[in-house]
């Protein structure tokens, strides 16, 4: 009854502290409710904005909507915000993106949402992310993704990493598709696609509305 989803640094198993490989799936009636998006490469480059909002659209928002949470619980660690050195993670997620991922889980379980302060190691880090994400969830309005982020794919390790989460985690939720090489799509070409959705499927109902007014009335007869 509960979905659990990690984003770690990872590295084959070599960075601290080892565990969360991507096909620990949970086991008995709990297989497939655990979710390790298992980043490796090390630092060669460093995972960013881009390869954390990619994991988002491919795995996370999808199994996320498919399991359809009651609450959501955030275990809101920073190590990966820029500003930790190598041994303490090294990556390269700004504060800006956080905000912007909190922003999505609301749209979760009727924006029943709770983040937990867990950890990081630079102070300025740890204020500057959960400063971002408490705008978040006040509904404060974000300042936009630099137009370079979201015109973006992926590094390399990271379409590896998420090519082994999907093939393992597509076997248990339907919303999750295997990743392909090369990416899909861009962000922005994503969010495109999903506002010619969303106009697509707004035009429909409209659609139906008018049909309904324009058939008689039972009573009119």
């Amino acid at each position: 009854s509960i979905l659990y989803v990690s984003l770690h640094r990872y590295d084959e198993g070599n960075f601290f502290p080892g565990s969360g490989a991507p096909n620990e799936v949970g086991s008995g009636p709990g297989e497939g409710y655990n979710i390790n998006i298992a980043w490796t490469g090390g630092l060669d480059p460093p995972m960013g904005d881009v390869e954390y909002l990619t994991a988002f659209r491919t795995v996370i928002m999808p199994a996320a909507n498919e399991f359809d949470p009651e609450i959501v619980l955030v275990s809101a660690g920073f190590d990966a915000v820029e500003g930790h050195d190598p041994p303490l993670g090294g990556y390269k997620v700004t504060a800006k993106c956080f905000g912007h991922l909190t922003k999505q889980l609301l749209k979760l379980a009727d924006g029943r949402v709770v983040l937990a302060l867990e950890g990081g190691h630079d102070l300025t880090a740890i204020c500057d992310a959960s400063e971002a994400c408490i705008n978040a969830l006040l509904g404060n309005e974000l300042e936009p993704l630099p137009e370079d982020i979201v015109h973006q794919i992926p590094n390399m390790n990271a379409i590896a990493s998420l090519k082994k989460t999907t093939e393992i985690q597509s076997k248990y939720w339907k919303s999750v598709e295997p990743y392909s090489v090369p990416v899909d799509c861009a962000l922005a070409e994503s969010q495109k696609r999903e506002r010619e959705e969303t106009e697509t499927v707004s035009a429909m109902a409209s659609l139906s509305v008018d049909v309904e007014q324009c058939m008689p009335q039972e009573g009119s007869r």
